[in-house]
């Protein structure tokens, strides 16, 4: 996964809307509230925002610990039962 550009490459502005240019910024810190409120949030979404974290977080320890998460989160969702009766 490659880091966001802060370009407005991408963005659907319109002149009446324009992107702001912290919108990168932006989704970092709505992807770090995605993961401090999990319980609220389904397994496929919090793997997004680790990932998200993982590669546009300045910090290394940060980006290590998204990356962790999100496969033990893939670990655990591959070994649930997929529905029917057990």
């Amino acid at each position: 996964m490659s880091p966001i550009h802060t370009s407005d490459v991408g963005c659907n502005s319109t002149d009446a809307a324009p992107c702001p240019s912290d919108w990168p910024a932006q989704r970092l810190t709505e992807a770090r509230g995605i993961v401090a409120d999990f319980v609220h949030h389904p397994d496929s979404l919090i793997v997004l925002a680790c990932r998200a974290i993982a590669a546009h977080s300045p910090d290394p320890q940060e980006s290590r610990e998204a990356l962790a998460l999100a496969g033990l989160l893939i670990a655990v969702s591959s070994r649930k039962p997929k529905g029917g009766a057990a």
